[in-house]
């Protein structure tokens, strides 16, 4: 369902989310290749198949078990880990850091760039705009870095992301859009969030937020039906956003 815009309701800041909407990515295939990767460096404390049920298992429960505003996703992944699998905090950052170095770039052949994105974003930029790349928070920092250097965005200047090291909410939960909203200091109703899921990203609505669905690559999932403020492709959405924020 489309909304109006309230014209005296400008948009002062820009939230965009990545997969799907700034690059394409397979995560049927990403996401086990990652667990799988990680499960190698596990041998001292969990066989790699009870490893990667333990990771598959936090990264669900991140998702379906609300934040309390406290706790970073990161540590709720770690504290999740350490029960289920007994082990030290430190022993969980060294895996990270060895896959980083090891074996990161094996998930780069599932990434690929979305031409227009790039354009998009170097034209966001233009207008002087906080560019924030809402991304859900499920991956640490460097893992969502390395997406948008594999689809040729890492020279975009973004001014925040959000990563498991520093929210404490997942999509569609209000409170990950409010935090955003409160780290920027601009009203939700001044944020506009662009997203090709139409529930996750589309929940931005719940607070406020003005919204655009880009269905190039749409996902739609059961969950609350949340209208948007504009809908369509990626031409679409330069278009919209010309016509949009002409002046602001």
């Amino acid at each position: 369902m489309e909304m109006r815009y309230n014209k005296k309701k400008p948009v002062r800041a820009l939230l965009f989310d990545l997969d799907g909407t700034l690059l394409r990515v397979d995560m049927s295939r990403f996401i086990p290749s990652y667990v799988e990767g990680l499960a190698q460096y596990s041998g001292a404390y969990a066989k790699p198949k009870k490893f990667i049920r333990a990771k598959l298992g936090s990264i669900r429960n991140l998702l379906k078990t609300s934040g309390d505003g406290i706790m970073s996703n990161e540590a709720r992944i770690t504290s999740y880990l350490q029960a289920e699998l007994d082990m030290p905090e430190q022993a969980l950052v060294e895996m990270f850091q060895r896959y980083a170095a090891e074996r990161l770039e094996e998930l780069r052949e599932f990434v690929r760039p979305i031409p227009l994105a790039k354009k998009i974003l170097q034209d966001c930029r233009q207008l002087n705009l906080p560019l924030v790349l809402a991304t859900n928070p499920v991956f640490p920092e460097f893992m969502i870095r390395a997406r948008l250097r594999w689809a040729g965005l890492d020279d975009i200047p973004f001014d925040y992301l959000t990563s498991t090291e520093n929210s404490c909410y997942c999509k569609p939960e209000s409170e990950y859009f409010h935090e955003i909203s409160n780290y920027l200091q601009v009203k939700p109703e001044n944020c506009l969030m662009i997203g090709n899921d139409a529930h996750q990203d589309m929940a931005a609505t719940a607070i406020g937020m003005q919204t655009f669905l880009v269905d190039t690559w749409l996902i739609e999932t059961e969950g609350a039906q949340w209208p948007y403020h504009g809908r369509g492709d990626h031409n679409a959405l330069q278009h919209f956003l010309s016509q949009r924020l002409a002046g602001e």
